[in-house]
């Protein structure tokens, strides 16, 4: 497969995450996420999460403010 061939992937919407910490592995992190599909769990470096969280706070500043009903 090619770099410019697309590939469809199927989405599911969040239910839940979690950032596991493993005293065995200082080194990384796994993080978990539920879907309507199940659990799925990542190996995660410092790296990694550094990148992933400015990506995703700089995702969140682009985004509408949520607002809440009162």
């Amino acid at each position: 497969m090619s770099d410019d061939e697309e590939i469809e992937i199927e989405a599911y919407p969040l239910r839940s995450y979690q950032v596991i910490a493993d005293p065995n592995r200082p080194d990384v992190v796994a993080l978990a996420f539920e879907t309507e599909r199940g659990h799925s769990l990542y190996l995660a470096s410092r790296a990694v999460l550094e990148d992933l969280g400015r990506d995703l706070l700089d995702r969140a500043s682009k985004m509408p403010e949520h607002k809440t009903v009162s």
